[in-house]
């Protein structure tokens, strides 16, 4: 990404003002996940609950390398993350275009729009005390002049991640309600899908995408919220291919002529893009020929519903999958 002269010079005055005014370092605090902190802390401040004080840092170790970060953040850019953050009381000051306009159930009040790309001005204008981007992002060097810059890559387990950024953030007690109310919310599901849906009744999730046809595993696109929350069950070779073969769990495309061997008793359907072949697919003798579409047990979902995968957006394809999966249903027989 190219950067102007004035950027770098605001940039310097920015890090000599933070250099100035910083103070303080951090308590040792750990963190047991795939992508853990490992986070030492040190601080000179006095003993106290206040973990929020102006000033209070600790060094926290993520993809990208180890930052000096606020023990409690309050201004946070995110390139990607935003129900990570509503989800625990914390409003992005700045987020990237795409999530503002294609995240379906954002609040965009009170956060702007730093440009589909980053914007390294618009960033530096924003004054964040902590920046979030997703993955090792090769800009890392120049977002972490700016304020201190964490790179992320979580596996979509709402869990675990409200674990991450509840440490990440100061913010571990709401973490741990999060996690509870949506505990209690899975549980009511699964009870309310087992008056539905037979035990060995078994489900596929399908994506029109442009031009190819895409089965899903239990990562994205609904797949954890069906199969690892509400514990129902995948077609056999969707479980044998995607979930526990070498396939790519997050999106395998397979030919028109596979899709009978993919599909199961439900399956989930959404579309990108694909006008032309969604049209062809449901026209084709194939598609017409699945108990699936004959029994009634084909559920159209708005792609952009089920693509995230925050905790906000979990929480709400948590309802959405159980209401589309029970509605106009009778109760199975036990």
């Amino acid at each position: 990404m190219r950067t102007t002269y004035g950027y770098w010079l605001s940039a310097a005055c920015l890090a000599l003002l933070l250099l100035l005014s910083a103070c303080g370092s951090t308590n040792q605090t750990e963190q047991g996940t795939n992508l853990s902190s490992d986070t030492e802390q040190e601080t000179d401040a006095p003993d106290t609950e206040d973990v929020s004080q102006e000033g209070a840092t600790r060094t926290y170790t993520h993809v990208s390398g180890e930052s000096k970060i606020p023990v409690k953040p309050q201004r946070v850019v995110s390139d990607w993350y935003y129900g990570e953050l509503v989800a625990l009381g914390v409003r992005p000051i700045g987020l990237t275009s795409y999530v503002l306009t294609h995240h379906p159930f954002i609040e965009p009040e009170g956060t702007e729009d730093i440009g589909s790309t980053p914007n390294l001005e618009k960033v530096l204008e924003l004054q964040p005390d902590l920046i979030l981007l997703y993955g090792n992002n090769e800009n890392y060097e120049q977002f972490s002049k700016i304020a201190p810059t964490v790179g992320l890559e979580l596996y979509p387990d709402p869990i675990n991640t409200m674990q991450v950024f509840g440490d990440l953030l100061g913010r571990e007690q709401e973490a741990n309600d999060w996690i509870a109310n949506f505990e209690a919310k899975t549980a009511a599901a699964k009870a309310k899908l087992a008056e539905h849906i037979g035990k060995d009744e078994t489900f596929t999730i399908f994506t029109v995408w442009r031009k190819e046809l895409r089965v899903y595993g239990d990562i994205n696109m609904g797949g954890y919220i069906l199969y690892n929350a509400l514990g129902l069950s995948p077609q056999e070779r969707v479980l044998s291919d995607i979930i526990q073969g070498e396939s790519i769990n997050a999106g395998h495309a397979i030919s028109m002529e596979e899709l009978s061997s993919f599909a199961g008793d439900h399956i989930i359907l959404t579309t990108f893009d694909a006008d032309e072949l969604t049209a062809e697919l449901k026209e084709s003798g194939i598609w017409q020929g699945l108990e699936a579409v004959q029994n009634g047990q084909v559920y159209e979902i708005d792609f952009d519903l089920i693509y995230n995968e925050d905790p906000v957006a979990m929480e709400h394809q948590l309802d959405l999958l159980t209401d589309l999966l029970t509605q106009d249903k009778a109760a199975v027989t036990p």
